[in-house]
């Protein structure tokens, strides 16, 4: 059962429905020309007991004539209600594939708006949410939404158009049975309206749960290697386990109370025709109406008893739409952070060269606290030239790249690229001009060589090879089963680390970027490799500005300048042999490596036997 909280915390739903307002305006001629199907199926509709009602009435007025009389009466009526019903089905149809089908065309707009709304958002927005929740709204509950702009609009404008065209039927015959046939009506739908809020509540809080689903296999399937390696199946599959049962609980919920509803719509249809049968029996026998007109009464009343009974399917799909609205719009309502400026200015072309000046980057941790991760980072890298960035874990270092490569919010006034502060620019033209290799590498499901041409893919094949032999990726593509065509699989978990590391530097490398964003790139290279690729870097770094983030002093040592993070803070700076002198940070650092690099040595050579 929902809890008062989650009662108080879910908007009204009337509020939520108006962002469905701007597809129906958009498709309304589409939408109206369903409409006038819509009205015109009905009326032919309702049509039919009229007709019915008329030919018992002269059946009945015809009493004496001869059976031929008697068949040919019958017949005309037969043939013109069959005449209506042909008529009224393909007027039915075509108003549903009006409706049913500018409803997929209003959905696909939407499944749109989401995703420019994602790819909009800033990174930091992504770091708070769950992919699994956000993936559970960009599918799930635009699919919910989409029964609003088809089955609802249809069914309720149908419903309506029956009941007003059908009353006024039912009053032309007895206004008095009309009246006393509609008096439970306020009673029945005053306690579908308690129902449907709870199928309201009840909704929000299952695709809530659905969404936890998503992330929850998100989660185990990014994590398979990690959770195979602890043993921990049980573990995991407790975990999901937990989940789903909670999902399975508050749909149970859900459709239990559907069920109440659709029962209740059902009454109420069966109550008004008992009504009717008891008293418009008396009203035939005193001829206060015809026979005619009782049957025909009758009809209308199970005309509106089938819409009745979908009412209650009707206003649970509503409510449960309606929830889905107010989640998709917590997302569309989130406001880009990270967007160019009105008048933005062009982006030079020059050498990449950076200026920081009293950068300070405030984020929040799980809790929503503030956290300073940088400090009053100031530091120059002039055009052509390598900055290195070496420090602890934690100090800053994936942040301050971050920041360089437009991927997280800063004030103005703080970081500048060729002399333009970058809060004037475009962050996607000044993103193009940026090579960023992050600390994690992350691969499409696609080709080798699709990957690698990601970011140009016009680029020649000539270009393509230079990228991996920098790389030394060309080394392993003869072993990959079909060379540079080999699909990658999700993530490139058919690489090695190392191999994907490699290939998302080559993907950079074939952009020739004016600035290069290097950001510990080689933690799962090992040390010669490493030394190899920087080697074959160098040429290609002479025409470009880099800033190379490195756990591995050594990785570092041949930089034009060198900063040395601490807490946020630039605790040194200098170059290799300026920051050994000074025996501080750096240089412990330096020497705890290279004791380990040459303990390991003397290992090896001792496991050969040297």
């Amino acid at each position: 059962m929902p809890t008062t909280e989650s009662s108080e915390l879910t908007p009204p739903y009337w509020s939520e429905l108006r962002r469905v307002g701007p597809f129906y305006r958009r498709y309304r001629w589409r939408y109206l020309g369903g409409l006038a199907m819509i009205l015109a199926a009905v009326a032919l509709r309702i049509s039919v007991p009229s007709i019915f009602g008329d030919s018992i009435d002269q059946l009945h007025e015809a009493e004496g004539a001869s059976a031929n009389e008697l068949v040919e009466l019958a017949a005309a009526g037969g043939l013109a209600i069959a005449i209506v019903a042909v008529f009224g089905a393909v007027v039915r149809t075509a108003s549903r594939l009006l409706v049913l089908g500018t409803s997929r065309h209003a959905v696909h707009d939407m499944r749109n708006e989401v995703m420019d709304r994602l790819v909009t958002l800033s990174p930091s927005y992504f770091q708070g949410q769950q992919t699994g929740q956000i993936m559970s709204r960009a599918v799930n509950d635009v699919q919910f939404v989409q029964s609003l702009l088809g089955p609802v609009f249809l069914y309720l404008s149908e419903t309506a158009a029956l009941y007003i065209v059908a009353l006024i039927f039912m009053s032309s015959i007895s206004v008095t049975l009309t009246v006393i046939a509609l008096i439970p009506f306020p009673i029945f739908l005053w306690r579908a309206r308690l129902l449907a809020r709870r199928i309201q509540i009840s909704s929000r809080e299952a695709q809530d749960a659905l969404g936890e689903i998503s992330a929850r296999v998100e989660e185990s399937l990014s994590g398979g290697m990690v959770v195979r390696g602890l043993a921990i199946e049980d573990f995991d599959l407790a975990r999901f386990e937990k989940r789903g049962r909670r999902y399975r609980d508050l749909n149970l919920e859900v459709t239990r109370t559907r069920a109440r509803l659709g029962a209740l719509m059902t009454l109420l249809a069966a109550f008004s025709t008992f009504v009717v049968l008891a008293v418009g029996g008396p009203m035939v026998l005193s001829k206060t109406i015809t026979p005619g007109g009782f049957v025909a009464m009758v009809f209308y009343l199970q005309l509106i008893a089938a819409p009745t009974g979908v009412l209650g399917f009707v206003i649970s799909t509503l409510q449960r739409g309606a929830a889905a609205l107010g989640r998709i719009g917590e997302l569309l309502d989130t406001s880009p952070t990270l967007t160019a400026p009105d008048h933005p200015d062009e982006v030079v072309q020059g050498g990449g060269a950076i200026d920081v000046r009293k950068l300070t980057v405030v984020l929040e941790n799980e809790k929503g606290q503030p956290r300073k991760v940088l400090d009053e980072v100031s530091f120059e890298v002039f055009s052509g030239q390598t900055l290195g960035v070496v420090g602890a874990t934690g100090s800053g270092k994936s942040i301050l790249l971050q920041v360089l490569a437009r991927q997280l919010e800063v004030n103005a006034a703080h970081v500048f690229i060729d002399g333009q502060d970058v809060t004037d620019l475009r962050p996607e033209e000044l993103r193009a001009e940026i090579g960023y290799v992050p600390q994690e590498a992350f691969l499409f499901s696609k080709s080798l060589a699709d990957n690698v041409l990601l970011g140009r893919p016009d680029g020649d094949r000539a270009l393509l090879d230079r990228a991996l032999n920098v790389s030394h990726l060309m080394r392993d593509v003869d072993r990959l089963p079909e060379g540079l065509d080999t699909v990658v699989g999700e993530r490139g978990l058919n690489l090695s680390g190392g191999q994907r590391q490699r290939a998302a530097l080559s993907r950079v490398l074939v952009m020739e970027p004016k600035l290069l964003l290097l950001d510990d790139p080689f933690s799962a290279v090992d040390a010669h490799t490493t030394d190899e690729i920087l080697n074959d870097l160098r040429p290609f770094l002479e025409g470009c500005t880099a800033v190379l983030v490195a756990h591995r002093v050594a990785t570092v040592a041949q930089s034009d300048q060198i900063i040395v993070l601490d807490k946020g803070c630039i605790a040194e700076r200098g170059t290799h042999a300026e920051l050994i002198m000074q025996g501080g940070l750096y240089a412990r650092l330096h020497e705890r490596q290279r004791a380990k690099e040459e303990l390991r040595a003397h290992m090896d050579r001792e496991g050969r036997g040297v």
